[in-house]
C-alpha cells in the first residue's frame, strides 16, 4: 500500500520541474572545490571584520590624541608670558605686585585645567627627558647630579614634555662646563 496521493505526486512533479535535466548531480569533486571556496572567502571575510575593528579603535585613539594635545601650540606661545608674568610678580611690590599676582594665579589655573603642569626641578636628581642642563657647579654639600637652581621652568602637557627645565646641576668630580 504505497500509493501516493495525487497532490504528492504533483509536488515531486513540480520540484523535478525545476532542476535542470542538462545540470544533473553535482559531481563530489566538484562539490568539494565549492564548499573549499566558501570556507575561504568565509576566513577573509573575518579577517577583513577584525581588520575594520582595529581600524576603527585606532582612529579612535588618534581622535582622542589629537583632542588631548590640541591647545600644545597656544600654550607654548604663552609660556614666554607665564615667564614674564613670574618676573614681574617678583619684581613688583605693594598693590601693583598684588594685581600682577592675582592676573598671574588666574592665568596659572587656566592652563591647568587644559592640562599644563610644571616640571618640578629644584633639588630633585637630574633628568635629561624633562630638563636642559646649563652649567655645572660644585656643591660638596649636595649630592651630584642634584639640581642647585632652576633658571626657567619646565612645563609639561598631561604626559609630554612641552619646555625642558633649564637648570643647573651640581657636579663635585671633575671639571664644571657651561
Amino acid at each position: 500500500m504505497n500509493e501516493r496521493s495525487p497532490a504528492l505526486e504533483d509536488e515531486d512533479e513540480a520540484q523535478d520541474a525545476t532542476i535542470p535535466e542538462s545540470r544533473g548531480a553535482v559531481p563530489l569533486d566538484e562539490l568539494a572545490e565549492l564548499r573549499r571556496q566558501n570556507e575561504e572567502l568565509l576566513t577573509k571575510l573575518k579577517y577583513l571584520q577584525a581588520e575594520f575593528e582595529n581600524y576603527r579603535k585606532r582612529v579612535d585613539r588618534d581622535a582622542a590624541t589629537v583632542v588631548k594635545f590640541a591647545h600644545e601650540l597656544l600654550l607654548s606661545r604663552l609660556l614666554p608670558i607665564v615667564d614674564e608674568m613670574d618676573a614681574a610678580v617678583t619684581a613688583l611690590e605693594g598693590k601693583a605686585g598684588e594685581g600682577i599676582r592675582m592676573v598671574r594665579d588666574n592665568l596659572a589655573k587656566v592652563l591647568q585645567e587644559v592640562g599644563l603642569q610644571e616640571i618640578p626641578a629644584k633639588g630633585r636628581v637630574f633628568d635629561p627627558y624633562e630638563m636642559d642642563c646649563l652649567e655645572q657647579v660644585p656643591d660638596p654639600e649636595v649630592k651630584d647630579g642634584t639640581v642647585k637652581a632652576v633658571v626657567r621652568k619646565g612645563y609639561r602637557l598631561h604626559d609630554r614634555v612641552l619646555r625642558p627645565a633649564q637648570v643647573i646641576v651640581v657636579k663635585n668630580r671633575g671639571e664644571t662646563n657651561g
